[in-house]
């Protein structure tokens, strides 16, 4: 399972967990495979995450802006190599920088296809 932005969603992809709201209540179940509609009504009511069967999504160090952060991070957390705590707040922030960089990536690729689309 991997956990994707909503703008890399595609159709075809299969929910690996529910969604719910911030209250709880589910509102897509595990196992429902994703469509166009689907995915805009996910849009609409403000998800920006769900986690999906597989690993469709590759997200690696999508931008050299990304590669930047995670090496200064490095650098920020050199002093606390011995501490657990700090080196799992240390992981999450590389999760974090690696996942923003990739939706930005994303979010500038449909752009691309939008302005592609506008020139014919």
């Amino acid at each position: 399972m991997q956990k994707i932005p909503l703008n890399l969603a595609k159709s075809g992809m299969v929910l690996g967990k529910p969604v719910a709201r911030e209250n709880g209540v589910v509102i897509m179940a595990d196992g429902t495979e994703l469509t166009d509609s689907l995915i805009f009504r996910l849009e609409n009511m403000k998800i920006d995450r769900i986690v999906v069967k597989g690993n469709p999504v590759d997200m690696g160090n999508a931008s050299a802006g990304a590669a930047e952060r995670i090496k200064q991070l490095d650098y920020l957390f050199r002093m606390h190599g011995q501490d657990l705590w700090m080196c799992k707040v240390k992981g999450f922030l590389k999760r974090y920088f690696a996942f923003k960089a990739s939706s930005e990536m994303a979010a500038a690729s449909n752009e691309d296809e939008n302005d592609a689309g506008g020139e014919e």
